[in-house]
C-alpha cells in the first residue's frame, strides 16, 4: 500500500530574512546583490574605456587563432585521404584535388582574411600581423605539400625516369645491318 506522506522542504531560510513579496523573484542561494552590482558597473565602465594596448593584444590573439585555423583541418584531410586509399580512382583523385586546392585558395586570400584585424581606428596604432600571416601561409603550404605527397603516392607525379622517355631523343645507330 503506497504511503500518503508528502515531502516538504522549507526554503524560506535561504532568502536571508528578506520578506518574500508575492510575484517578486527570489535571488538564488549564494547570490550577493552587492557583488553583482559592483561587477556590472566595472564591466560597463571597462568596455567604454578600453585602452589601445588591450585592444591590440586582443586583435593579435585573434590573429593567431585565425592563422592556426587551417592547421585544424589537416588531420581531417589526412583521415579523408587515408579513407580514400592510394589507388587511382575518381574518388581518391577528387579528395586529393580538394586537399590541394583548398590551401591554394586560402593562400590567395591572406590579405582579405586578416583585413578585419588590421583595421586602424582613429588614434589607434596599426597592428603588425606579419608573423601571423607568415604562420598562416606556412600552415597552408604544409597542406599543399601533403597533397603533393598524396599525388606522388598515387603515382600521378612524374618522378621516375620512365615518365620522361618521350623527351629523350631516340638513339641513332651509325650503321644498320639487315
Amino acid at each position: 500500500m503506497p504511503s500518503t506522506s508528502r515531502v516538504y522542504a522549507d526554503f524560506t531560510s535561504l532568502t536571508k530574512n528578506k520578506p518574500a513579496t508575492k510575484g517578486a523573484p527570489i535571488d538564488p542561494y549564494g547570490f550577493d546583490a552587492t557583488l553583482a552590482s559592483n561587477a556590472s558597473a566595472a564591466v560597463s565602465s571597462g568596455s567604454a574605456h578600453r585602452d589601445d594596448q588591450t585592444d591590440a593584444m586582443l586583435r593579435a590573439k585573434k590573429a593567431w587563432e585565425v592563422a592556426m585555423g587551417p592547421a585544424k583541418t589537416l588531420p581531417m584531410q589526412a583521415f579523408m585521404a587515408w579513407m580514400s586509399g592510394t589507388g587511382v580512382s575518381i574518388f581518391s583523385i577528387l579528395i586529393t584535388a580538394m586537399i590541394l586546392m583548398t590551401p591554394l585558395r586560402t593562400i590567395m586570400t591572406v590579405q582579405q582574411t586578416f583585413a578585419p584585424l588590421e583595421r586602424v581606428a582613429k588614434g589607434r596604432p596599426a597592428l603588425d600581423l606579419t608573423m601571423q600571416k607568415a604562420a598562416f601561409v606556412a600552415v597552408n603550404i604544409a597542406g599543399v605539400l601533403f597533397a603533393v605527397y598524396r599525388l606522388s603516392i598515387m603515382g600521378l607525379l612524374p618522378t621516375a625516369s620512365s615518365d620522361w622517355l618521350a623527351f629523350i631523343p631516340a638513339k641513332t645507330y651509325p650503321e644498320l645491318s639487315f
